[in-house]
């Protein structure tokens, strides 16, 4: 049974709490993490803010932020001198809105980064919140050295291959029996990883399913080979395409899709073997997530989709799979063939509280400037999910008013295709004046524009969009298939 907020509070209530701060770990950020003039620390899951004391003590101005209101209460009795903002954030499911705009110097997990089911997501996350040069710092009890029964408070060497993954520099040391990780430049581009295939093998086919959560995040194992993979596998004899990824999730993860769709065919080759994948989109599952075969992978997680293109290691179809449900996430990856299927989908919901925050914010900037006086616009920029026609940058950039979104490039690095500053689009759609129930062609797709114009349209209305660039027109009809009013039609033109 998982720990509850509640449970943690009484549990710092009735005065039980972590270990205290050894001088083996205060010598260790004096060394690995001074803090510089100005410096900003955030301990994460401070309790009852031993360590955040001490950064203070050594000059950072420090967030302690923990989501168990009695660890705080007794932080602010423990420590009432202390300059500490303390913040009641669970870091791992709430809008990181408290945290403010400000970059900092040093993020702390003392003790707590084994609580975190989504651990490299998080990390990630608060990585870019660094700045240059700036200290992820993670102190964690070992499970050679944590008790059986207390093994959910430990890391195994698998689980801190995993954390570490993605990181441009990964620095291990000991503090007494803890392991502490020193990371920095949390930003290292994927690259596609094979792994062995049956010599005997004439073609090896499989189906991978590509599944997100309420958050609108993505599903990926840790497996023992040392890569992120998508659930998945081969093909059992004559079986359907969708029905191979649906059992093979079920198996692997105790998911059990409610929908499901094949939206490509990808053909490779694995040292000289061909290769055969078929993409399954899921639209959505019933069941609790589990590790159903350990002897497979360490570990499931979900990982927000812009953050795709930074996690080290991923198998190859699974980049590839990835890469088919949102095209441009990962850049780099090797030739692949690919044969997008024309099968109807459901748009598949799903977003962090984050993204609506940021996507009123936006709206607010927008009407302020006088861009969208009509209601019908305004509320289009409400709803609109902007970042989910942008999938591969970060939700503050896709949601700046003031910014176009580049989305593909020539081989010189031009920009060829973008999602225009959302004031343009407001005022272009403004200046239409459109109709209810009209229908709009657009000349150059993206995704984003065609919807918002859909939405000022209404339920009868629609809009043809078209592009000169094949890949423009297979992304947007992807993008508007998974985020979509389902009245854009897609199609190509002429140059």
């Amino acid at each position: 049974m998982a720990i509850t907020r509640t449970d943690w509070s009484e549990r710092y209530t009735e005065g039980r709490g972590f270990r205290r701060l050894g001088d083996d770990e205060k010598d260790l950020i004096v060394e690995h993490a001074p803090a510089p003039e100005g410096g900003r620390a955030l301990d994460v899951g401070c309790g009852t803010g031993e360590t955040s004391a001490y950064l203070a003590s050594l000059g950072y101005t420090v967030d302690g932020a923990d989501f168990a209101d009695g660890a705080l209460e007794q932080a602010r009795t423990d420590h009432p001198d202390a300059e500490v903002r303390w913040l009641c954030l669970d870091i791992e499911r709430d809008d990181p809105a408290p945290l403010g705009n400000d970059l900092y110097d040093l993020v702390v997990f003392r003790l707590s980064v084994a609580f975190l089911n989504d651990r490299t997501r998080v990390l990630h996350a608060l990585g870019r919140r660094l700045r240059e040069g700036g200290t992820m710092l993670v102190i964690t009890p070992l499970a050679a050295h944590t008790p059986a029964k207390k093994r959910h408070i430990a890391l195994d060497e698998d689980e801190i291959a995993a954390l570490t993954c993605g990181w441009t520099s990964v620095q291990r040391l000991a503090a007494g029996d803890l392991a502490a990780l020193v990371l920095r430049g949390p930003c290292t581009d994927t690259v596609a990883m094979e792994r062995s295939v049956p010599a005997t093998g004439n073609a090896v086919a499989g189906a991978l399913a590509v599944v997100t959560d309420e958050h609108g995040r993505v599903l990926l194992g840790w497996s023992k080979r040392g890569m992120w993979e998508a659930p998945g596998g081969k093909i059992d004899g004559a079986e359907p395409l969708d029905g191979a990824g649906v059992r093979e999730l079920a198996e692997e993860t105790g998911l059990h899709a409610t929908g499901a769709t094949v939206v490509s065919i990808l053909t490779d080759a694995a040292q000289g073997v061909p290769r055969v994948t078929a993409v399954i989109r899921v639209a959505g599952f019933t069941g609790t997530l589990t590790t159903a075969e350990p002897e497979k992978f360490t570990r499931w997680e979900w990982h927000d989709p812009h953050g795709l293109g930074c996690l080290g290691p991923v198998f190859t179809p699974a980049a590839n799979a990835l890469d088919a449900v949102w095209p441009g996430v990962i850049p780099g990856l090797p030739p692949v063939n690919a044969y997008p299927t024309a099968a109807e989908m459901t748009p598949v919901p799903g977003e962090p509280a984050e993204a609506v925050r940021l996507r009123h914010r936006m709206a607010d900037a927008v009407i302020a400037g006088g861009w969208a006086p009509s209601a019908v616009v305004q509320k289009a920029l409400r709803t609109v999910p902007r970042h989910r026609f942008a999938p591969e940058t970060d939700l503050k950039t896709a949601y700046d008013d003031d910014l176009a979104v580049v989305t593909r490039r020539d081989e010189n690095g031009r920009a060829t295709s973008s999602v225009s500053a959302a004031w343009l689009q407001a005022d272009m759609a403004e200046q239409l004046q459109l109709k209810a129930g009209a229908t709009v062609l657009e000349v150059g797709s993206g995704g984003y524009n065609a919807e918002l114009l859909a939405h000022v349209l209404g339920e009868r209305g629609r809009v043809v969009t078209v592009d000169v660039d094949r890949y423009v027109v297979q992304r947007t009809q992807r993008l508007c298939a998974e985020a979509g009013s389902g009245r854009v039609t897609l199609g190509s033109a002429s140059a």
